[in-house]
């Protein structure tokens, strides 16, 4: 992993910068950034812009990553794209997710938005979406994850993801307190307005179900009620009041809001599919603290019934923390591999469950999870643990690589298990 801005600069210099064509929203954080991310993008494009959308990993396609106004970027716009960046990623020896940026923010040119909210990929401060100046800079929840590039402690990964903010104005969710000193005072130093969850900004929820919430808005001089959101994670209402803040800062208007926040959409993450016996509920949760707010999530929709997870985890991920977080909800593990290089054995994973939990070992993500339908005793099946692991179900569900929706119940058929 080599990360630095200089690569990045060279690529879109010589592409004629075309990020300096439309504004620019950045977000980062630890957990929530892309939930954030497809929610601003929703809202604004009810606000009547044309949206680019920047996002990473994907779940089943690459195309993904690269959307405008919720579409995702043609096969021969990728074609096209990596052949007029082929000789230039040579050139300046880029990485993969420096060409995909740059592949990015060119087709946002070529498309003609005239905003792009841009997910940052790891960090901030040398992440290859830190280019340009942005309008708002967001920072979802930060958290302990890839502590071998961004620092060992809170305080250290907030200096890296604090960086983001350079410009503009910065909108974060409540933070651990060491992690909020060291964003107060980046904004303090950059000379940017900070507008701080807990302290100018408050979100409260009416309404939770499997199907959604409703939640209540508030900052400074202004407050929204009545918001509906068809993402029913206990985590989704921070990163809503991100969303809708970072939305009111470029001028989107109360009706936009409303409906962009009621039309978005973000697979993978407590995404609720009902089943002939029950639901079927898919989260990436790929670090201790994602699993803990799977855990809340599980309990504030579900009560106290107990889950079958099928969980996944790669091998640079914080699996003992992972599994602590989720145990105490699980009537059986069906442990496999996802379908990425860097996967654990599920022979390895399985020495980290309690005893108390009855442990099946699957050879492949659609064995998982028919065989956690056949011996699930409760309502509930839960897959966790990975991205990789969300996409190799999506994908089977589906049975196709086409690229995720973001429309909201584009997947919401009643699976047959």
């Amino acid at each position: 992993m080599r990360q630095g801005l200089e690569r990045i600069e060279g690529l879109l210099d010589a592409l004629g910068r075309p990020e300096q064509r439309y504004r620019l929203i950045q977000v980062g954080g630890t957990n929530g950034k892309g939930s954030v991310s497809a929610m601003l993008a929703a809202i604004l494009k009810s606000a009547g812009h044309r949206v680019g959308l920047y996002t990473s990993p994907h779940l089943v396609s690459f195309r993904e990553r690269i959307r405008v106004d919720g579409q995702p970027i043609a096969e021969d716009g990728v074609v096209d794209g990596v052949d007029a960046l082929g000789t230039l990623i040579a050139r300046f020896d880029a990485t993969t997710f420096e060409a995909t940026t740059a592949l990015a923010l060119d087709h946002f040119a070529r498309e003609a938005v005239d905003v792009a909210v841009l997910e940052v990929g790891l960090g901030g401060r040398l992440d290859a979406t830190t280019v340009g100046t942005p309008e708002v800079a967001v920072i979802a929840r930060i958290d302990l994850d890839h502590q071998a590039v961004l620092g060992a402690t809170l305080e250290a990964i907030a200096a890296e993801k604090a960086a983001i903010i350079r410009g503009g104005v910065a909108v974060s969710a409540a933070q651990a307190p060491e992690a909020e000193r060291v964003i107060v005072a980046r904004a303090a130093a950059a000379g940017v307005p900070l507008l701080l969850e807990g302290r100018d900004l408050s979100v409260s929820v009416e309404r939770r179900g499997p199907d959604g919430q409703r939640l209540a808005c508030a900052g400074p001089e202004w407050s929204l009620a009545g918001l509906e959101l068809a993402m029913p994670g206990s985590f989704q209402p921070s990163n809503a009041l991100l969303a809708v803040t970072a939305a009111r800062e470029v001028g989107a208007g109360d009706a936009a809001i409303r409906d962009g926040l009621a039309r978005a959409w973000w697979p993978g993450r407590f995404q609720v599919l009902h089943r002939a016996s029950g639901f079927l509920v898919l989260d990436g949760a790929h670090n201790p603290a994602g699993a803990r707010a799977l855990a809340v999530s599980l309990r504030d929709v579900f009560g106290e019934t107990r889950v079958t997870f099928v969980l996944g985890i790669l091998a640079d991920k914080d699996a003992a923390g992972i599994i602590a977080a989720l145990a105490p909800l699980a009537d059986q593990l069906v442990l496999v591999a996802p379908s990425s290089s860097r996967a654990t054995a599920p022979e390895a994973l399985r020495a980290l469950v309690p005893a108390a939990v009855s442990v099946e070992i699957a050879r492949s993500p659609a064995e998982a999870l028919a065989l956690a339908a056949r011996i699930a005793t409760t309502s509930i099946i839960c897959v966790a643990g990975s991205l990789f692991l969300i996409g190799d179900v999506l994908r089977h569900l589906a049975g196709s690589d086409d690229p995720c929706s973001l429309e909201k119940g584009a997947e919401s058929a009643r699976l047959s298990f």
